[in-house]
């Protein structure tokens, strides 16, 4: 007798319909306890991870100030600091009020930024008694050791956190581990009345269940990209989509705690900046490089965006590769955004440097045009007045300022005498690198 699938599944569950209620009653209340554990991760361990990592922003842009005062002696770099400093407390509060299980590490953190705070005061007060020499030791020892010991805290509750964020995951997966024991002992008694709507539903639950223990498992591991994918509207869907939302936005936090380009993962302009205090700080002699790319804007507009990103993915791997050739370790390569790329070296190593960046722009730009455009050497695009115009193939203009020869106080004289040399680089219709050759006097 032919039997519709509908009359299949009445037939069977007439059988093993209390089977079914207890695997199904058990079924949705496991999956509710792993929605809530699921939950309980994303609402807030993620949220205390995310407070974590905006206040080690902050405790970073503290001491970037702290270093801007101390050389430069800038009100604004002392109300920034503040500003910076009572943030810090806010978000301190903040933890101590929604996480109470790390209530005794925020208290002792509390007290340690306020003693980094006060030596700032003293620091302060030194600067303002013309003791230069005493606030640059206090910033150089006391300061120094006081910012590694809040970092140091800060990465202590961090641990703590992801602690119990592995400890609900371990929950999570004792939880399915039960579950699936329990379901497979409720389907085998039944299948004798019901095997093919028991292997169904058994195997959609296992392999749902087996998804997600693959999934906090890549969690654990620091694996954000192997998420399930569940299809339907049900308990199993909803928790897939919490694991996919908790994946992407502990994938964002681990990008955010990252001072970096999106694109090239090179060190960004808040990076730069404390790197070039730190050296101006040090009084090390030093060259800047800026590195632009000479065309670019016609070569995104004629291609398109998504060759133009590949180019400086390029750009940035070649760079790369010099550094490690040519450089040392104690050089630095950063990207500003866009085409624009820096490079910190020590003064006898930039003209090698420079020579092997241009020598590999030149004969690698050309693999970027399409063949037709290659030979003839130049594409049509549209100028800065939206009009059709001839520009030439790419080449790469980099300026140069020597600390050795030129005498510079701050960050901001560096940005702009490497901008006058970046436009006369540009005014030559080649690849070149042109360097500052004034002398201190």
């Amino acid at each position: 007798m032919n039997f519709s699938l509908r009359q299949k599944i009445f037939l069977g569950y007439i059988v093993m319909i209390s089977f079914t209620l207890l695997v199904g009653s058990y079924a949705i209340f496991s999956l509710k306890q792993l929605n809530a554990i699921t939950k309980d991760i994303v609402v807030s361990s993620m949220a205390a991870g995310e407070k974590l990592s905006r206040l080690s922003d902050s405790m970073h842009a503290q001491d970037l100030y702290e270093k801007r005062f101390l050389m430069l002696q800038q009100q604004d770099a002392e109300s920034l600091f503040l500003q910076r400093s009572r943030e810090f407390k806010d978000l301190l509060a903040e933890i101590e009020k929604t996480e109470p299980d790390i209530a005794q590490e925020v208290k002792a953190l509390t007290a340690l930024h306020g003693k980094y705070a006060a030596l700032f005061a003293r620091e302060i007060q030194l600067l303002r008694d013309h003791k230069e020499r005493d606030a640059e030791e206090l910033s150089g020892r006391e300061l120094k050791a006081q910012f590694n010991s809040v970092l140091l805290s800060l990465k202590e509750m961090d641990t703590k956190i992801k602690a119990g964020q592995n400890l609900h995951i371990s929950q999570s997966n004792s939880l399915s581990e039960r579950a699936l024991l329990i379901m497979i002992i409720l389907s085998a008694t039944s299948f004798v009345f019901g095997l093919a709507i028991a292997t169904l539903i058994t195997n959609h639950l296992n392999a749902a269940i087996e998804r997600l223990k693959e999934a906090t498992n890549s969690i654990r591991s620091g694996d954000f990209d192997s998420m399930p994918e569940i299809k339907g509207a049900d308990e199993l869907a909803d928790l897939a989509i919490s694991f996919r939302e908790m994946s992407s936005r502990l994938k964002e936090l681990e990008v955010i705690n990252l001072d970096a380009s999106p694109l090239t993962k090179l060190p960004g302009n808040l990076a730069i900046e404390k790197e070039l205090l730190i050296r101006l700080n040090e009084t090390q002699r030093f060259s800047f490089c800026l590195i632009d790319l000479d065309n670019f804007k016609a070569f995104n507009d004629r291609y398109s965006y998504a060759r133009g990103s590949d180019l400086i993915k390029w750009m940035a791997e070649m760079l790369v590769g010099i550094k490690m050739e040519y450089g040392a370790a104690d050089d630095f390569l950063g990207h500003i955004g866009g085409d624009d790329f820096i490079l910190i070296c020590s003064p006898d190593r930039v003209q090698p440097i420079c020579n092997r960046i241009i020598e590999e722009f030149d004969r690698g730009i050309v693999g970027h045009y399409d063949p037709e455009d290659a030979r003839k050497g130049f594409i049509i695009s549209i100028d800065r007045n939206d009009k059709p115009a001839m520009f030439g193939i790419m080449t790469v203009s980099i300026a140069v300022v020597n600390t050795d020869r030129t005498l510079v106080r701050d960050p901001l004289e560096i940005s702009q005498k490497v901008a006058e040399l970046k436009q006369y680089a540009k005014s030559f219709a080649r690849s070149i690198y042109i360097m500052d050759r004034r002398r201190i006097r």
